[in-house]
């Protein structure tokens, strides 16, 4: 049974010219690589919480920057019972105004998943 403050899928994609990293969720465990983390219910609510004050659901499909050079592209998919996102970019990404600082909308995304599972993508 699935609990309901877990997402149904949940795929973070970051590609650098380094390396890819690729967060999935396994049920209720995000996977990294060879590491593993299984956040309680509290820090799934404070995730929920930091998505909803960046307005990640209103985030558009595509933020690809046409360039000669490729720095990043990052793909985010969410799916819950209720609500789903489906979210990339190349170079670029979203923004929002923050007393009256455009602040990166992907940063915030980084913080708030580096603060339920630990682990930072580097956006």
């Amino acid at each position: 049974m699935q609990k309901d403050y877990l997402p149904r899928e949940m795929v973070i994609n970051y590609t650098d010219n380094q390396n890819t990293r690729r967060i999935k969720l396994d049920y209720d465990t995000l996977h990294l690589g060879d590491k593993e983390y299984t956040p309680v219910r509290g820090e799934w609510e404070e995730f929920w919480e930091k998505l909803e004050e960046i307005g990640i659901w209103d985030w558009e499909e595509n933020y690809k920057q046409c360039s000669m050079v490729e720095d990043y592209q990052w793909e985010i998919t969410i799916i819950t019972n209720s609500i789903n996102l489906y979210s990339v970019g190349c170079n670029n990404g979203p923004v929002r105004l923050v007393k009256n600082e455009f602040i990166s909308s992907l940063e915030e995304f980084g913080d708030a998943l580096e603060d339920l599972c630990g682990w930072r993508m580097d956006y």
